[in-house]
């Protein structure tokens, strides 16, 4: 980005900018495969296109609507964001629905943020007439992308955009019964994008390489808009192509010499665990400045596992970048420094369950966090004692609140959680507004730690989970459940986050209690409706949830008593391994094709072959959506087809899955 730049204080105006001063560099590159190029956009073209797009949303719209995105990754979803922004308009993105069908949180986020236009797709748009509730989207303007005149540009009308207009409505991650939608400003955005180059050290020469999706924050915000920002590239790839081959990810990464990458502390394990030694060679990570860690938890075994891994591919510690930020405060809170390797600090175990910090050495009941560094520009982070909401004492845990020109205007139409979540104050001062962020933490020689959540939210593979979503769809699976009476909560199982479910069962159902038929139902519901896996699953007597004296669950109890062996168990499942493994049969015939699919997932999912049942959903084995990607990538690859990644990850048998694979075989 060219020095003479003028400071801006919207998007608007650095676009403008850069179409001006860099009009022919390349901004985005979509990698549609994950590997090779399918179309790119330089700086001016973009900006000629978001023109166009905005002209076209004023023609029957006004500053301040909102416009839902429903779009695939591609530059169609980029060039209509910037171009709700250009004209003035709230972008909303959202993850669009299966087709002909709308998930709750869908629907939820339809409902909320009420927009006066839907823009999307021409096939996504076919699919939305076809959902079953649509009485939110008979109301607003559909708007095909393809349909859109660019020559439009030249009647675009250049908005007045104050920067405390709303630009996005960035809705939390996670629970798809109700997301909230995060009020980001156009200063925020321009704040942020701030901390973000300096905390990074970026510069115009950034080259990011980058799947994220772009509803999620870090991908919209750190991936999309910092090149838009500072004058930068960013080079695409769909999430589901690093989830089939993360090789594509650092492939690209050596190609394009990338100077950015990064993601949440699952994509760096998986990489380790996906990527074989023999096809280490020819990968070079030696460009890379940064490569972030973000939106979970950051462990210090995935950090170490990566860098032996890649090692040999000029990778470096040196080049991680732990950092910490939420949807609230646009994205980034604190970041280390990025010249530095990232600080550990191993603590003692029992101490932290009692909120203190006690510096260990090497020894057994010890836990390391990782430093996720500190605020940049004005931001300021405190500890605060979640109950009585004064300080911390320097050596002990507690909420972490977050003030400073980043943090947003609130929850749309949501003045309640607003004010809870927004306007915290120090107990008896008028120190504040903070905003509370639900984590827990604490300072140590000037750099933050987190070290877990004062909420239930549990985190498995950077995606969100609210436990009262999960323990809705368990209590209703079967009628041998009790209603509230069960608990979600996540546990450390070898270095990973698992879900574990705990849950009464009714006395009526205990004397002849079908276990085996219970525990399938469970993790056929949870699998179906939330798109993961429990790892382990324990059913108690009636009356055997603790709970608070308002009835509420005490689920960080009901975790402590499950990981104490400390409950009144009737049955409990858990995924454990069986090491034996049976050779794969290879035959397009249907029975080997059947045969070679039970031995992948008795292999993958570490279980005895004979325990599967080929009418059963495979979600029941223990499949979730991740090792869902992998068994449709390798029978691809296997019988030399090309089979959809939906019938992977909807809740197919075996046997229903062989059916589709020789109709494909039939047609090949």
């Amino acid at each position: 980005m060219s020095a003479t730049l003028l400071p801006a204080t919207n998007m608007m105006e650095r676009l403008l900018q850069h179409e001006q001063s860099i009009p022919d560099k390349v901004i985005y590159i979509l990698l549609e495969d994950g590997v090779n190029e399918k179309e790119s956009i330089t700086f001016a073209g973009m900006v000629s296109k978001a023109k166009a797009i905005a002209a076209t949303l004023l023609q029957s719209g006004k500053k301040g609507d909102r416009v839902l995105l429903l779009f695939p990754i591609g530059l169609e979803f980029i060039t209509s964001f910037f171009g709700c922004l250009m004209a003035g308009m709230i972008a909303v993105p959202a993850y669009p629905p299966h087709k002909r069908k709308a998930n709750k949180r869908f629907l939820s986020i339809l409902e909320d943020c009420e927009p006066a236009v839907i823009m999307a797709t021409r096939n996504i748009l076919v699919d939305l007439n076809y959902l079953e509730s649509k009485e939110s989207i008979e109301s607003c303007r559909l708007l095909d992308y393809s349909e859109i005149d660019f020559d439009l540009a030249a009647d675009w009308q250049k908005p007045v955009i104050d920067g405390d207009d709303i630009a996005l409505l960035q809705y939390t991650s996670g629970s798809t019964g109700h997301p909230k939608g995060v009020m980001v400003s156009h200063s925020n955005i321009i704040h942020n994008s701030e901390c973000i180059k300096q905390s990074f050290g970026f510069d115009e020469n950034l080259i990011g390489v980058n799947w994220l999706p772009n509803f999620h924050d870090m991908g919209l915000i750190g991936c999309l808009i910092q090149p838009a920002y500072i004058g930068g590239m960013n080079v695409i790839i769909p999430p589901l192509k690093f989830i089939q081959n993360p090789r594509n990810w650092l492939t690209s990464i050596t190609k394009y010499k990338a100077t950015n990458a990064g993601g949440p502390n699952f994509a760096y394990d998986y990489c380790s665990e996906k990527i074989a030694d023999e096809d280490l060679s020819g990968l070079d990570l030696s460009s890379l400045t940064t490569m972030f860690n973000g939106s979970e938890a950051v462990r210090e075994e995935s950090l170490n596992r990566f860098q032996r891994k890649f090692s040999k591919s000029g990778f470096s510690a040196e080049q991680y970048f732990p950092c910490y930020g939420m949807a609230e405060t646009v994205l980034i809170v604190s970041g280390g420094d990025y010249k530095a390797e990232p600080v550990h600090l191993r603590l003692d175990t029992r101490s932290l369950e009692d909120n203190k910090i006690m510096p260990v050495p090497e020894g057994k009941d010890t836990r390391v966090l990782t430093a996720c560094g500190y605020s940049w520009l004005g931001m300021s982070v405190i500890i605060v004692n979640p109950d009585t909401k004064t300080h911390t004492p320097a050596d002990e845990i507690g909420e972490i609140w977050v003030m400073g020109p980043s943090v947003t205007r609130g929850y749309w139409e949501d003045e309640e959680k607003t004010e809870k979540t927004f306007n915290a104050y120090i107990d008896g001062t008028d120190d504040g507004p903070w905003l509370r962020t639900g984590d827990l933490g604490f300072i140590h020689e000037g750099q933050l730690y987190v070290s877990g959540r004062l909420k239930d939210l549990i985190i498995i593979r950077g995606s969100n989970f609210f436990p009262d979503d999960i323990e809705r769809s368990l209590e209703n699976c079967h009628e041998a459940m009790r209603q509230n009476a069960s608990a979600a909560f996540s546990a450390d199982i070898e270095g990973e986050e698992k879900l574990i479910l705990v849950a009464e069962v009714g006395r009526t159902h205990m004397r002849d209690l079908a276990e085996n038929e219970v525990f399938e139902s469970i993790r056929n519901a949870v699998f179906a409706e939330h798109g993961i896996q429990p790892h382990a699953v324990t059913l108690i007597r009636q009356g055997s949830t603790m709970k608070t004296s308002s009835g509420k669950t005490q689920r960080f109890a009901m975790k402590n008593a499950w990981a104490n062996d400390d409950l009144n168990i009737i049955a409990s499942w858990e995924m454990k391994p069986d090491k034996e493994a049976i050779a794969s049969a290879i035959s397009f015939r249907p029975e080997f094709m059947r045969e070679w699919m039970i031995n992948w997932i008795a292999q993958k999912l570490e279980i005895d072959p004979a325990s599967i049942n080929p009418d059963r959903a495979v979600s029941a084995y223990g499949l979730d959506s991740i090792t869902a990607v992998s068994l449709e990538r390798d029978v691809n690859k296997q019988f030399g087809i090309e089979w959809p990644i939906e019938s992977f990850l909807k809740n197919n048998s075996v046997n229903q899955l062989v059916e589709e694979g020789i109709e494909l075989l039939r047609n090949k």
